[in-house]
């Protein structure tokens, strides 16, 4: 049997949430606060499929709604409902769809008050840097990595809008000759299949990592601060050298890393925004929220790296400081 616990109620931890129930149907979403956890209770999770690739028949897009156990962080009882599942040889999956900021070590601390021999953790995160700071409490062997290319908008604290398919990879943080996480990362791959999403096993996850990591510096950080969609960032010709820029001197620190790349990763980037050309991306949802961002965690982790390296990087340090910036000036208005 089967267990999920999606930590997280943002767009992605909500379309894993709902995708997810059709395939387990022993599900629960921890949230933060007491008050989204009554919303979330009241109204259940809403999700609708609102990519383009619905059959163009449909006059309207498809909603769907599920209602699986919600819980706060530090509820007592989530832990000892856990303590119970391992008894029961139940696989037990604990999805961290939280931003980068939310990895810290008291994360790490009531995500492993919550496993078992039979849990595995699957991060789900943007950036770099998120292993190292849980795996001193959580062993590497029990994290599982996921890249995903899934869109996702949040729309309220009960709705996410599924707003362009991508596919997921999966793969291992610790030693890839470990046949028990191998077996789990086969299995997490076909509850996702069952799910409706398009997995697929990477035997290089360092690498997938990479990809979506120099992909999402290039576009986060420059729709955030120019306030545009992916679709129109391509467009403006200044947009493209600053992307290019960007692009360039990621790819030389994964050479420099010795990180291996895809030839066509730029072209790949290009389709990234053709493909998701409507959609707001995160950092830019993020702003117009007035919430923090994950730059810290994508443009700030490849700076951290290039210095280690002895590598400058000109314009990834003017976007991080114009994203600091404007985190600086949003904090100002909140308060």
């Amino acid at each position: 049997m089967n267990r999920i616990t999606v930590i997280g109620a943002g767009a992605l931890g909500m379309l894993f949430t709902v995708k997810l129930a059709e395939a387990v149907p022993d599900m629960e979403l921890v949230v933060r606060r007491p008050s989204q956890k009554q919303l979330l209770m009241s109204a259940g999770v809403s999700l609708t499929e609102a990519g383009s690739w619905l059959d163009r028949k449909e006059k309207a897009a498809r909603t769907s709604t599920v209602y699986p156990k919600v819980v706060l962080m530090n509820e007592e009882r989530l832990i000892q409902d856990d303590s119970l599942a391992e008894r029961e040889n139940t696989t037990h999956w604990i999805v961290l769809a939280v931003k980068q900021s939310a990895f810290t070590k008291d994360l790490a601390e009531a995500v492993r008050r919550r496993m078992g021999p039979h849990s595995w953790v699957v991060c789900l995160q943007n950036g770099i840097g998120h292993v190292e700071a849980i795996s001193s409490i959580i062993p590497e062997e029990r994290i599982v990595l996921a890249v995903t290319t899934e869109g996702a908008l949040r729309r309220s604290e009960t709705e996410a809008a599924h707003t362009g398919r991508g596919v997921t990879w999966i793969g291992g943080a610790g030693s890839t000759d470990d046949e028990v996480a191998a077996a789990a990362q086969k299995k997490w791959v076909e509850l996702l299949e069952v799910a409706g999403f398009q997995a697929f096993l990477s035997k290089n996850i360092t690498s997938r990592v990479w990809h979506k990591l120099l992909i999402n510096a290039v576009i986060n950080p420059l729709t955030a601060i120019l306030q545009v969609t992916n679709g129109e960032l391509p467009g403006l010709p200044q947009a493209q050298q600053l992307m290019r820029a960007l692009f360039d001197e990621g790819t030389a620190l994964a050479a420099a890393l010795r990180i291996e790349l895809d030839p066509d990763l730029w072209e790949q980037l290009l389709e990234v925004c053709r493909r998701t050309s409507a959609n707001r991306s995160s950092m830019l949802q993020d702003v117009l929220a007035g919430r923090p961002t994950e730059i810290d965690a994508i443009n700030g982790g490849l700076l951290k790296k290039a210095e280690s390296v002895g590598l400058f990087m000109p314009a990834h340090q003017a976007v991080y400081q114009l994203m600091k910036a404007l985190e600086g000036r949003l904090s100002l208005v909140r308060h």
